[in-house]
């Protein structure tokens, strides 16, 4: 879920009116529209999460955990520092970053999918 919305450019302003320590519920409730176009968002990027997760695996930068869930790989991330990257591609990196930091903190998937709205 993180992916599409760390792709979507249209959010980079509820981005850039936060902080790493708003968190996910405040962020959410301050833009609710983000859960609006979030099956349009999620379906339009199937196909590049797909192709993302496929090339983690084969990279080794991915790796499917015991319970089939996708963890970190052996192969360490790549340290090409964000800022010598092109625009786009670094304000992408940075929300997914924030974001990132966010559900990290929120806790369960459970509790990330039930902010969005998401029911199973």
């Amino acid at each position: 879920m993180a992916l599409p919305i760390a792709l979507s450019d249209d959010l980079e302003t509820s981005f850039l009116e936060t902080a790493a320590t708003t968190g996910l519920l405040s962020w959410l409730n301050r833009y609710p529209d983000v859960r609006l176009d979030l099956s349009v968002r999620l379906d339009a990027s199937k196909e590049i999460v797909s192709a993302a997760i496929r090339f983690g695996l084969c990279s080794r930068a991915l790796a499917l955990g015991n319970a089939g869930t996708i963890e970190p790989g052996p192969r360490a991330p790549s340290t090409t520092p964000v800022d010598n990257l092109p625009e786009n591609p670094k304000r992408a990196i940075k929300r997914a970053e924030r974001l990132g930091s966010w559900m990290g903190k929120a806790g369960s998937a459970g509790s990330i999918f039930s902010a969005f709205g998401v029911t199973p």
